[in-house]
């Protein structure tokens, strides 16, 4: 929920609005998943950091204030590593990797 400061600021999620769309980027990645291969829409933060993106359908504020859960980092989740070019498939954290 934003507060009258931050619509009168500009901010969204703790981030400018200019922020937020500079330090992301979309892109079209094949991900493996466990029920196959799909290409899906991704995100690119900070040019280091590939997260898969499942909100396809959201648009307008409501997207703003997901990419800015991404910067905060707490969609580490949803964090994908690419072993070819155009193909990825998600990181395990050390606590589920066996």
């Amino acid at each position: 929920m934003r507060s009258p400061i931050d619509v009168l600021a500009g901010r969204i999620g703790g981030f400018k609005t200019m922020e937020i769309a500079r330090r992301t980027v979309p892109c079209l990645k094949h991900v493996i998943e466990k029920d196959g291969e799909q290409l899906s829409l991704c995100i690119l933060v900070d040019s280091g950091k590939l997260y898969r993106f499942p909100f396809e359908t959201v648009k307008g504020m409501t997207s703003l204030e997901i990419k800015a859960r991404f910067l905060r980092g707490e969609m580490e989740h949803l964090r994908l590593r690419e072993f070819q070019p155009g193909f990825c498939r998600y990181v395990e954290r050390a606590d589920q990797a066996v």
